[in-house]
């Protein structure tokens, strides 16, 4: 059984699909539709429980199950057609902030976070909003690296962001929508890439969610939360179920992987 994880999944995943809001996140469950130029429009499914996440993908007809646990900091990607499943330690732009709330004003971000450590540097004014300013260091073992991020002082969200590389992204309120009956904010997101090269992504974050329940990228791309479903969400959509099997993450990713302990 060959188990692969195509990039492409990531790009799959919407919006603050991969990443976990903090402190007071809301339980619920939705649909996401997304839509492209000259593709087939995709479904996947998506259930937001208490500090974890999963989303249902189906790319080709084959349906891939991702799981986010930020209490553990471990991600898991299920293959429910070959009843198994790959694990790793989910990395900081999973469980960090991306568009999702994260913890209550002046609360370290970092708190929980393995390998990486806070500074608060202040508050300063960031397209007319207060925003906390904290400086992020990575000390895992082999790795470095500093990213500075301001945090929006109401909504608790990354409306500036500095990284190593020379990146960066700021983000502006241009004011209040409707959008399927629910009171959203919209957001532009600009990004920098280090050669100066520049993307501006539209959001439309729901504050009683904490997330952002639609976006809209360059080229057409378009993804959307519908038929939300407020309320706590079974534990059992979080776990592996008992029956799988855990496989080696292959090479490369697309490698013919065995059993995890096979030689």
């Amino acid at each position: 059984m060959r188990f692969t994880i195509l990039s492409s999944l990531i790009l799959l995943l919407p919006m603050s699909t991969a990443v976990i809001a903090g402190q007071g996140q809301i339980e619920f469950s939705a649909v996401i539709e997304q839509s492209m130029p000259q593709q087939e429009p995709r479904e996947s499914k998506i259930y937001i429980g208490d500090g974890r996440m999963r989303t249902d993908i189906t790319v080709n007809g084959k349906t891939m199950i991702q799981i986010v646990d930020m209490k553990q900091q471990t991600a898991y990607m299920l293959d429910p057609a070959g009843q198994s499943y790959m694990v790793r330690k989910a990395g900081p732009g999973e469980v960090m902030p991306g568009g999702a709330s994260v913890a209550a004003k002046d609360a370290n971000p970092c708190a929980g976070m393995q390998n990486l450590g806070c500074t608060r540097l202040g508050v300063e004014d960031v397209n007319g909003r207060p925003a906390e300013k904290w400086e992020m260091v990575n000390t895992s073992p082999g790795q470095s690296g500093k990213m500075i991020i301001w945090l929006d002082q109401e909504r608790h969200i990354p409306v500036r962001q500095s990284l190593p590389d020379g990146s960066t992204m700021e983000m502006h309120l241009i004011g209040r929508e409707t959008l399927n009956g629910r009171i959203t904010e919209k957001w532009e997101m600009t990004a920098t890439r280090p050669g100066g090269q520049k993307y501006v992504v539209e959001q439309w974050f729901d504050p009683v969610l904490k997330m952002n329940i639609r976006e809209e990228r360059p080229g057409g791309f378009v993804s959307e939360f519908r038929n939300i479903k407020i309320g706590k969400q079974p534990a059992d959509l979080f776990t592996v179920p008992a029956n799988y099997k855990e496989v080696s993450i292959p090479q490369g990713g697309g490698a013919e992987p065995g059993r995890s302990g096979e030689q």
